[in-house]
């Protein structure tokens, strides 16, 4: 893949670098594929561009990306409406869930925001003052595919994908296929809208994931594997317990709001059972995450 001049032009001359990046991956995974198993093998794109744009502009995975996630992180929940967060939601299932709306004749519009960093469900729910959202929306959360909601909610948030995306795969260890997991994401989110009173509803999301399974991470030398091994336990580690800055000045890590992360698709051997769909780091899948509006 490669980045024309124009493109390489607007994100480096434009004040806001972000929307062209959001287009870029917006083009690789919309229109979604023709079955599920298609539609996830864009995943290959994905990472090229990700690489690209890592090795033409870095300032964007250590300034900007983690800037935004900072101080832009928000849920807005729409007036006489309801905010539905898809918890681990990225583009490649806004993507399927656009299809799925315009099928239905809905005329969807969708935007991009921001998980928090680490790109997590806790940092995203302090950044956005989830307890005070609690205290002045009528909430409620969705942990199976038959959720029973009273319809005036004005906020759902749904475990789905990320409490599926958790038992795809452990090691090298199928447990599951990320196909059941689109599937069964797909009908909780229908059977959502399906009891939602409103007809004014936003579809958002508390981060994305990367996926870190043989063929979508970057490749780094052993000696590079080695130290972020042996620096990281998961995908982001605290700059009171770690000191990774030897990592940083190595262009693999980038510091932000008292935490170390990974840039994006790097990845290391880790001991024992881990999941290859993850969160918590910077990566553009993980921290841009798609908002979809949509008139019922």
């Amino acid at each position: 893949m490669r980045l024309r001049t124009d493109d390489l032009a607007q994100l480096v001359e434009n004040d806001d670098p972000v929307p062209p990046v959001w287009d870029a991956l917006w083009d690789i995974w919309y229109p979604a594929g023709d079955d599920i198993n298609e539609h996830y093998g864009k995943e290959t794109d994905a990472v090229s561009y990700e690489r690209l744009l890592l090795d033409v502009y870095r300032e964007f995975f250590d300034e900007v990306l983690p800037d935004k996630c900072v101080n832009e992180a928000s849920l807005d929940v729409p007036d006489g409406g309801t905010f539905v967060v898809m918890d681990a939601m990225s583009v490649r299932e806004a993507a399927m869930f656009v299809d799925m709306l315009e099928e239905q004749g809905h005329e969807p519009e969708t935007e991009y925001s921001f998980s928090s960093v680490p790109s997590e469900t806790k940092f995203y729910r302090d950044r956005v003052d989830y307890s005070d959202l609690k205290r002045e929306h009528k909430t409620a959360s969705v942990k199976s595919q038959d959720p029973s909601l009273d319809g005036d909610e004005e906020i759902v948030w749904c475990r789905y994908p990320d409490a599926l995306l958790e038992n795809i795969q452990e090691g090298k260890t199928k447990l599951s296929s990320i196909e059941e997991m689109y599937e069964k994401t797909e009908t909780t989110l229908r059977a959502i809208l399906d009891q939602l009173d409103t007809d004014r509803v936003v579809i958002g999301s508390d981060h994305g994931y990367a996926r870190l399974d043989a063929g979508h991470t970057f490749q780094i030398s052993d000696g590079e594997k080695s130290a972020l091994q042996e620096t990281f336990s998961g995908r982001f580690e605290s700059v009171g317990d770690v000191d990774a800055d030897h990592l940083v000045d190595e262009s693999l890590v980038v510091e932000s709001d008292g935490y170390y992360m990974p840039i994006g698709r790097y990845t290391w051997p880790v001991r024992g059972k881990y999941s290859t769909f993850q969160h918590g780091g910077c990566s553009l899948l993980e921290c841009i995450t798609p908002r979809i509006k949509v008139t019922l």
